[in-house]
């Protein structure tokens, strides 16, 4: 094959996933790689953006069935994985905006000449909560990631 081509690992890599998981898009009809005389998978160009467009499907939260509905014509398949998107940004700017709002609090305390507490300041560093609705089988329950604490690496 020409150079244009790219094995598993090669293309894996360039998509930002696994091998298996490419493997796993085979297995389920969403990609078909090329096939060298001795059988190996080949990624061109097709196949890579293929298996870009699965990729950023993936990346809004679509299941493989979903990814598959809409690589198949079914732009409705879509909407759950839109709105859920749109509410996590949301969520975002709404977190951004109270942090903004802390750090003109704090600038204008300082320029009153009152220093902000290091619990102050720390709060600016705080991470939003991970919160949304688990999908079947759960039923739409709320799943909630608390705080984590930072690592440390020695």
């Amino acid at each position: 094959m020409t150079g244009q081509f790219l094995n598993p690992s090669e293309a894996a890599r360039r998509l930002g996933v696994s091998a298996k998981a490419l493997r796993l898009y085979e297995a389920r009809g969403l990609i078909t790689p090329v096939r060298t005389a001795l059988g190996w998978r080949d990624y061109g160009p097709e196949q890579m953006a293929r298996g870009g467009e699965i990729a950023t499907l993936r990346a809004l939260g679509l299941s493989l069935a979903q990814v598959g509905q809409v690589l198949g014509g079914d732009v409705q398949a879509l909407e759950p994985a839109l709105a859920a998107h749109q509410a996590a940004l949301e969520a975002q700017g709404r977190h951004l905006e109270q942090t903004l709002e802390r750090v003109r609090a704090m600038r204008a305390q300082l320029a009153a000449g009152a220093a902000p507490s290091v619990a102050d300041l720390a709060s600016l560093l705080a991470a939003p909560a991970v919160a949304f609705d688990l999908p079947w089988p759960w039923g739409g329950e709320r799943f909630e990631l608390g705080e984590l604490a930072p690592l440390t690496y020695l």
